[in-house]
């Protein structure tokens, strides 16, 4: 689903948003002045006439990622995309409309062609043909053994790397010559033909492998190469790193898919989402890309305020459903113990109102984890599967026949006389908090105990993610579209201490049918019957709701009118940056 352009309603809210960026517009008048639009001269006592155009890049702060590229250190947020298709690159990648293209492979494998192949015993071997004259940043050229040693890099138990997309599935992965590499899967999977910003990472063995054999895994995690030491495969190469400020990158001139057209991008990281969309308007920045994650609010006064003007333009592209991840790892919870419990708070929220009210309208309701566009979600529709609605009285209905009744202050209590208390955690930065404490006052109304708990915002990605699996009643969080994001209710997905708390199912949720579905759905390789079995793992959180799907949550990509390039995005590879290396300041 595109998300077209409505006529805003103004609101108190909308004003009070402007109110805080003409602020910040002040500050920003105030600050020294940078470089204009579209280009610069070289250097002092460079002679040559020739004018470099430098893209002016802006980012919320926390978007600042653990190194510039490498997945598993970086995340798999879209934020953490945007980096990735700057610096670095792989195999595969998805386009605007979501087919499957190939990057650094000659062509996509396929069962027909024969570099695909199930084998006898149940896994697949999947070959890979690499582009000729691929050059890492230093001019050293890639080969197979880079995936090789990427792959072992990636799969270290001993690295905090998170393994993600469809590396647990890979059982090794081979170099047949310098330009073949060869992947054995341990059971078959109609993901072996991807291998994108998720898949079997490239890494410089030039660089590293001296490191990593020495076994000190310390040194080899610390090494200055992930940080302002990196060297990648992407359309630039990293020139300057300033921790909580900005990145510097120049054109890389051996890029594979050809020179990027602009010379030079500037990557800034503004604390403030507020002073961020104040940047644009005053003219100091030429694109938030959709990995920055504005809040809706953000965007709308950009479409006031500087779309109408004529100045750039404004898209919104489906990335996630904002969910709330219940806990389940406490065996006691009223939740837990009582489906008809999760029935009755989801039934409590009045999604749809809150879409208005919040979202402006931007975007609509979700009942369904799947894109509203998709086939799936089509099939959801035609059975009729349960969607929960707002509905007080049936709430109240099926709380009651849980065992709970309502006390003399009117909340729900159980016979002991203690009330039903759910607390709404969250992430405290842009409009987290508000959410959440609109999601806990539609729960305080109808007669649940809620309120909302933030955590400090700019705190480490080890001591988020550990917030985000220990809590007590529900988390506010997104859940990512990705060609394998039905994983997240998966018991493999669960985060441990031991495992350094990555993984995405934050509730704890593990049911043995859902495992099961979704090793149905890795090795099936038939797209009909694949689209049945991801229906049945839709159907299954439906019908058992261990997350609430609130609504589609929108990625907004605000450019300068002198820029094009940047457009729509797949909801699977939601970055704007997919093909940086095209675009063009006039």
């Amino acid at each position: 689903m595109r998300l077209h352009k409505p006529t805003v309603r103004p609101s108190l809210h909308i004003r009070v948003v402007g109110s805080w960026i003409a602020a910040a517009l002040l500050l920003v008048s105030c600050a020294p002045a940078g470089p204009g639009p579209g280009s610069e001269r070289a250097g002092q006592g460079d002679s040559s006439p020739a004018t470099v155009r430098t893209l002016r890049m802006a980012m919320q702060g926390s978007n600042e990622q653990d190194s510039p590229a490498l997945f598993g250190r970086s995340g798999s947020g879209s934020a953490a995309q945007e980096h990735f298709f700057i610096f670095h690159a792989n195999l595969t990648a998805l386009d605007s409309q979501g087919e499957l293209v190939p990057r650094m492979t000659e062509k996509i494998p396929t069962i027909n062609d024969g570099d695909w192949k199930v084998l006898p015993e149940g896994g697949m071997e999947v070959t890979w043909k690499l582009r000729p004259n691929i050059f890492w940043h230093d001019g050293i050229p890639l080969t197979a053994e880079d995936f090789v040693f990427g792959f072992q890099v990636a799969t270290d138990p001993e690295l905090p790397v998170t393994q993600l997309g469809q590396i647990p599935n890979i059982a090794q992965v081979e170099a047949a010559d310098p330009q073949t590499l060869v992947m054995t899967w341990e059971s078959q999977s109609s993901f072996g033909n991807v291998n994108g910003f998720d898949g079997v990472p490239a890494l410089p063995r030039h660089e590293l492998e001296s490191l990593y054999r020495s076994g000190d895994k310390a040194a080899f995690e610390n090494s200055p190469f992930w940080k302002d030491g990196w060297v990648g495969l992407g359309p630039y190469k990293l020139t300057q790193w300033v921790l909580g400020s900005h990145m510097e990158a120049q054109a890389f001139d051996q890029y594979f898919l050809g020179r990027p057209k602009i010379d030079r991008i500037i990557v800034r990281y503004v604390g403030d989402v507020n002073a961020l969309v104040a940047n644009v308007l005053a003219g100091e920045v030429d694109v938030i890309p959709a990995g920055a994650q504005l809040d809706i609010g953000q965007m709308v006064v950009l479409r006031q305020e500087w779309e109408a003007a004529g100045a750039g333009s404004t898209l919104f592209n489906v990335k996630s459903v904002r969910s709330l991840y219940l806990q389940f790892r406490d065996p006691t919870a009223p939740w837990v113990q009582d489906q008809r419990v999760r029935q009755a708070l989801l039934h409590s929220l009045n999604r749809d109102e809150i879409v208005e009210t919040l979202l402006y309208g931007l975007t609509q309701r979700a009942d369904f984890y799947v894109p509203p566009d998709s086939a799936v979600h089509q099939l959801a529709e035609q059975r009729g599967l349960p969607r929960y609605g707002f509905d007080l009285a049936r709430a109240e209905r099926l709380v009651g026949e849980a065992g709970w009744t309502r006390g003399a202050d009117r909340t729900f209590r159980n016979s002991a006389g203690q009330p039903l208390q759910i607390d709404v955690t969250v992430d405290g930065q842009g409009d987290n908090i508000k959410e959440a404490e609109t999601f806990a006052g539609h729960w305080s109304a109808a007669g649940f105990q809620s309120q909302a708990v933030p955590y400090a915002a700019g705190i480490s990605s080890q001591d988020g993610r550990q917030i985000r699996h220990n809590i007590q009643g529900v988390m506010l969080w997104p859940w990512n579209f990705g060609v394998a994001d039905p994983r997240i209710a998966t018991s493999f997905e669960v985060g441990t201490e031991r495992g350094r708390w990555t993984g995405g199912n934050y509730g704890g949720y593990a049911n043995p049918a859902y495992d099961a579905l979704w090793e149905q759905f890795t090795n099936e390789l038939d797209a009909t019957r694949r689209r049945e079995v991801h229906f049945q793992m839709v159907k299954h959180l439906a019908e058992e709701i261990p997350v609430f799907p609130l609504f589609y949550r929108v990625t907004g990509l605000a450019a300068q009118k002198a820029l094009q390039g940047p457009g729509r995005t797949a909801p699977l590879q939601a970055a704007s940056s997919w093909n940086i290396h095209t675009w063009e300041l006039q």
